[in-house]
C-alpha cells in the first residue's frame, strides 16, 4: 500500500492536457492506496458548477477511486479555499483540517498546503488571514451571482501570472524558520507543503521538509510514501507526452 501526495494541479476547463494527465496518474493507483490533495487542485474554485468540464472529470475520477478502495483526502489550498465540506462530499473528497498531522513509513507527518509558510507576501498574508474567515465566505456565496464569483477568480489568477511574470518567474520561498516551527508544535517529524511549485526534498535527522510541485505542461511531481519504512520519495517525470500536438 502506498501514501501519494499532489498539489498544485489548477486544473481548469482550459487545461485538458493536465486533465489527461490527472486521470492518468490517479488510474495507477492500486486498491489499499491513498491520495491526499494539498490544496490548488483547481485553477480556481467559487463553488460546485456541472457546467466545469475540470470538476466533472475530478468528480468521476474520485468515485472511480473510492470504489477500489482508494480514500481521497484535500487540504485547502490558496486557490479553493471556498471548497465546503458539503463541496466536498460532492467530489467524494474526505476535508481535512488545513494543518493535519498523519503517520508516513513510521513517521510523523505535518500536511499543509504551504502559503502561510510564505511570510514575506504581507499583502497576502492579510487577504489570506480576512478570507479564511467563514461567515464573509457564506457572505460572498450568498450574496455574489455565479457570473461574478467567476469574473472575480478569473481576474485574480490572471494577477497571479502577470505577477509571476514580472518577478522573472522566479518561484516564492518558504519562511525555514516558520516551517521549523509548525514541525516542532505539531511534533512532527516531516513536513509535506505546496503552494510554491518548487519540486525538492531537504532531508535531515527529525525535520526533513518535502515540496510537492506543481504540474505544467512540461513536468509533474508527486511525493510517494510505503509502509517499507523508506522515507518518502520525491518523483519529478516529464509531461511533455500530453502536450496537444507534441
Amino acid at each position: 500500500m502506498a501514501v501519494y501526495f499532489i498539489a498544485d494541479l489548477h486544473l481548469a476547463p482550459d487545461t485538458p492536457d493536465l486533465l489527461t494527465l490527472f486521470t492518468d496518474f490517479t488510474g495507477m493507483l492500486k486498491s489499499g492506496d491513498s491520495l491526499y490533495i494539498l490544496g490548488d487542485l483547481f485553477g480556481y474554485y467559487v463553488g460546485t458548477d456541472l457546467g466545469n468540464l475540470a470538476q466533472t472529470k475530478v468528480k468521476k475520477q474520485v468515485e472511480m477511486l473510492r470504489k477500489q478502495n482508494i480514500p481521497v483526502y484535500f487540504i485547502h489550498g490558496n486557490r479553493d479555499f471556498l471548497l465546503t465540506p458539503e463541496d466536498a462530499a460532492y467530489f467524494g473528497f474526505e476535508l481535512l483540517p488545513e494543518r493535519t498531522v498523519i503517520t508516513v513509513s513510521g513517521k510523523s507527518c505535518l500536511l499543509m498546503h504551504g502559503d502561510e509558510l510564505c511570510t514575506a507576501e504581507k499583502k497576502y498574508n492579510l487577504f489570506r488571514a480576512v478570507s479564511r474567515i467563514k461567515f464573509l465566505q457564506k457572505l460572498f456565496m450568498m450574496f455574489t451571482s455565479k457570473k461574478r464569483r467567476i469574473s472575480i477568480a478569473e481576474n485574480m489568477r490572471e494577477q497571479s501570472r502577470l505577477r509571476f511574470q514580472g518577478k522573472n518567474g522566479v518561484k516564492e520561498k518558504i519562511n525555514l524558520r516558520e516551517a521549523l516551527k509548525h514541525l516542532r508544535e505539531s511534533q512532527a517529524e516531516i513536513l509535506i507543503h505546496g503552494h510554491t511549485h518548487n519540486a525538492e526534498a531537504a532531508i535531515a535527522p527529525g525535520q526533513s521538509i518535502y515540496d510537492t510541485g506543481d504540474w505544467n505542461s512540461y513536468r509533474y511531481s508527486y511525493i510517494v510514501a510505503d509502509d517499507s519504512g523508506k522515507m518518502p520519495e520525491l518523483i519529478i517525470r516529464s509531461s511533455r507526452l500530453y502536450r496537444r500536438g507534441g
